[in-house]
């Protein structure tokens, strides 16, 4: 049992201090084999997506892409295309109402016109957007455009764009060389500040902490470029009634996208009716990118000018492989440790392809500030612009600095001769303070004294028969003449928990439980959790409780994304439930403000804090047989005989971050530990994962069976850019070669081995109850695990991921120079 370590009447306004009011028991809240609330629609198939939408009247849009790596247009003739049967209309790059606009909110590498002229990378959409009675008429029409090109030379490799003499990548944004991230943009000095290049950070000094080690280990590492490869193509679907626009978009971020149409379209955001359906497999992707944000604005504008409902729909190809994650990117490691296992320094130096300089002030390193006694920190960065499309966080931005922490701690074990679960246990801390320190903390701000990260070492050791089974590098064969590799990772659990959550809670007539909101429903379960959370908060079943996200009710959620759903989210929903409860007891007693017109209070004399609510009964708490059901206290809030009634409704907002303000004081507090066990062919190179154990401290799990879905669903995301996921480029013509889901390779379940889920819960997490979020954890520590396995199996190092067999067997000495 959980108690509560410090009551409080309402939940912490300062984003910083910890939720510390736990109830003593829970019903929902961490219940196994509770429905999911879109269960039964996923399972049956009757789940509609963004994708699904018709409406009466529709016609359709396609988007020219380009075929060139780095072109422009010329000119262009639309004639045969207009004179085809069902063409409806043609928006041109030349159009006056669009020439003037570029995306909003646009960071550096990501600074595209809506609708442009030149391309930058190839399938890059650009110079028109067709509409037509079908979507096959529209790309029929597409086709029959006659554009004249001018090719430009283009570079795909960022460090070879950034030798001198190397073709230009963007000359509009840098006409002198590929460097990116020297202008001051809007965007960066709003959030950062002026932007240096390189971009450096530092803490303590590496020159002395190289001194002071006994071994000084360097060593490069490199992501190839890997892209979303989602499930549901990019789709928007827009209607006019009069001046009013109701819109259909595939996004995770549908309030920004709402502020956009606005400023571009010139209607007061009050005039859009935002509907954002479940989403199939986001991971990010288009959302944080800007001209992500174009297909709403684009199918808009041409359904205003055919006054018609316009679906504009992307094929898997221009979706999918649009961009890429922002690990497309080569780092330059220097570590010093001491004979103990004390690490005294790590220097990365990365290099990274069209990121966003807001994205990469601490990427490679932050891992190590915030989550170990390591002081002396020195990371430069460095960013290059190349003729691929944009990066940005695709299945997760932390991965750079996933892979950094991986590979430093297992370099650093092997060249010790030691345990790499003992080097993590001897560096574990935070912004350079060590577990002492820590401990220190929780207890001043109301934590348990707990080692999260001792924890989940021993259970994934247990798990893994990690004491029996882990050996020295290259020294264990298998009767079947395979090597054997066995490999460990850890990190702590971020809750990057920036942004704003909106959310109302309104008790029916009847006392059943509506959530209100806004929420882009990627898969994650988010919903069903949050509706745990009203169902205890409020005393009544999650059966009771029904939550649709898909409509614009004027409040919207916090963004999924960076693991924050449900350490901002169920703060929102929480607060709100807790208002609406608090109410609910008001019109009990005729107490509050709320409560002036009941004319007879159910409870006479009592005040609302005399009562409390259990499985749908409000009851009083000196005497619990003293009850009546919710419903009957709902039904006192006529407003006069025959008048209508009114629900009980309680709203709040919420917002926290870990690196706003005042909150980066906070240290993660959660460890995650991986473990991976896997099988090297040295005839055919080939890499077999047969086990994958991953332990997680969610502080408490609201939803332990999402929980355990997101490390099944991390081990497959991070096996297949272990093993698997790169985007390739004729280097002649710089067009893709694998973008498409038969040639771009992405794993089954068979790729990713037995995988064991363990979930740690200590009550350290900076959410509700204690939680922290765990949905980009295991995608990110895991797809950086497999190097270390590989090079415990055959005793050599392949540090260039994706590990393909052809790489293993050169590193045997069997593959060809």
């Amino acid at each position: 049992m959980i108690v509560m370590v410090e009551e409080i009447q309402d939940m912490p306004v300062n984003p910083v201090e910890h939720d510390k009011y736990i109830p003593e028991e829970f019903n929902a809240v961490g219940r196994r084999g509770i429905r999911r609330l879109d269960g039964y629609e996923k399972a049956s198939g009757k789940a509609v997506y963004t994708r699904d939408v018709q409406l009466p009247g529709m016609v359709y849009a396609r988007m020219l892409m380009s075929p060139y790596a780095h072109a422009r247009i010329k000119s262009m003739d639309t004639g045969k295309a207009e004179a085809m049967p069902g063409f409806r209309y043609v928006l041109k790059y030349d159009d006056p109402e669009v020439k003037k606009w570029k995306a909003l909110h646009a960071e550096e590498s990501d600074v595209f016109d809506l609708l442009p002229d030149t391309a930058y990378f190839e399938g890059q959409p650009l110079g028109a957007v067709v509409v037509a009675e079908t979507e096959e008429m529209a790309t029929e029409a597409l086709k029959l455009i006659a554009v004249e090109w001018e090719e430009r030379p283009f570079v795909l490799d960022q460090e070879e764009a950034l030798k001198p003499g190397a073709p230009l990548a963007r000359p509009d944004l840098n006409p002198d060389d590929n460097r990116h991230g020297l202008y001051d943009l809007w965007y960066f000095n709003q959030h950062y500040g002026p932007n240096p290049w390189p971009i450096v950070f530092k803490e303590g000094d590496v020159e002395e902490g190289f001194k002071e080690a006994d071994k000084v280990i360097e060593f490069k590492a490199r992501k190839q470029y890997h892209t979303w490869a989602g499930v549901e193509p990019i789709s928007c679907v827009a209607r006019w009634l009069e001046d009013n626009l109701e819109i259909w978009v595939h996004h995770q971020c549908p309030y920004t996208s709402k502020e956009e149409l606005a400023e571009k379209l010139g209607i007061p955001m009050g005039k859009i009716k935002m509907y954002c359906l479940y989403q199939g497999a986001m991971f990010g992707g288009w959302t944080w990118q800007s001209w992500g944000y174009a297909p709403h604005i684009l199918t808009a504008l041409v359904a205003r000018r055919v006054e018609r409902p316009v679906k504009l729909v992307l094929n898997a190809r221009e979706s999918h492989f649009y961009g890429g994650d922002i690990d497309h990117a080569v780092h330059h490691l220097k570590v010093g440790a001491k004979n103990d296992g004390t690490i005294t320094a790590v220097q990365i130096k990365g290099v990274f392809a069209n990121a966003p300089p807001g994205w990469i002030p601490y990427n490679g390193i932050v891992h190590f500030h915030e989550n170990t006694r390591v002081h002396n920190l020195f990371l430069e960065n460095r960013g290059a612009f190349v003729n691929v499309g944009p990066t940005a966080a695709y299945r997760c931005e932390q991965t750079p600095n996933a892979l950094c922490i991986t590979l430093v701690f297992n370099y650093v074990a092997d060249a010790l001769g030691l345990d790499p679960t003992d080097v993590a246990l001897k560096n574990d801390g935070s912004h350079g303070k060590d577990m002492t320190y820590l401990s220190e903390f929780k207890r001043d701000h109301g934590f348990p004294i707990r080692d999260s990260l001792k924890e989940c070492i021993e259970a994934g050791k247990k798990a893994m028969d990690w004491e029996q089974k882990w050996h020295k590098p290259g020294t264990k064969r298998l009767p079947n003449g395979k090597y054997h590799g066995m490999a460990f990772c850890w990190s702590h659990e971020w809750t990057d928990t920036s942004g704003v959550g909106v959310a109302g809670v309104r008790i029916e007539r009847d006392g059943s439980v509506a959530v209100l909101s806004l929420h882009s429903d990627i898969g994650v379960s988010a919903v069903t959790a949050y509706a745990q959370i009203v169902a205890d908060e409020l005393g009544v079943r999650y059966e009771d409780i029904t939550f649709r996200p898909f409509y614009d009710v004027t409040f919207f959620l916090a963004v999924p994304g960076a693991s924050k759903n449900l350490t901002a989210n169920g703060y929102v929903v929480r607060k709100a439930a807790k208002k609406a409860k608090r109410r609910l007891l008001e019109l009990a007693t005729k107490t509050g403000e709320y409560a002036t017109h009941i004319y007879k209070p159910l409870f006479e004399g009592m005040k609302w804090d005399d009562l409390d609510v259990r499985d749908n009964m409000v009851y009083v708490k000196a005497d619990p047989s003293r009850k009546v059901p919710v419903k009957e206290v709902v039904e006192v809030g006529r407003y006069g005989f025959g008048a209508t009634h009114g629900p009980v409704y309680g709203w709040a907002w919420h917002t926290q971050g870990i690196y706003l303000g005042e909150a980066a004081l906070r240290h993660p507090l959660c460890r995650q530990a991986h473990f991976m066990e896997v099988e090297v062919d040295p005839e055919t190179g080939e890499v077999e994962i047969t086990k994958v154990v991953n332990v997680n401290d969610v502080g408490k799990a609201i939803n332990p069976e999402a929980c355990e879905g997101q490390q099944y669903g991390g081990t497959y995301m991070g096996a297949g850019r272990n093993k698997f996921e790169e985007v390739i480029w004729d280097p002649q013509t710089g067009v893709k070669l694998n973008a498409d889901l038969l040639n771009y390779k992405v794993p089954t379940i068979l790729d990713c081995g037995p995988i064991e889920t363990i979930l740690v819960e200590t009550g350290m997490g900076w959410g509700p109850y204690g939680s922290v979020g765990i949905a980009e954890d295991v995608a990110t520590m895991v797809d950086g695990l497999m190097g270390p396995a590989v090079y415990n199996a055959i005793g050599k190092r392949i540090d260039d991921y994706p590990i393909t067999p052809d790489k293993v067997l050169q590193a045997l000495g069997k593959g060809s120079e």
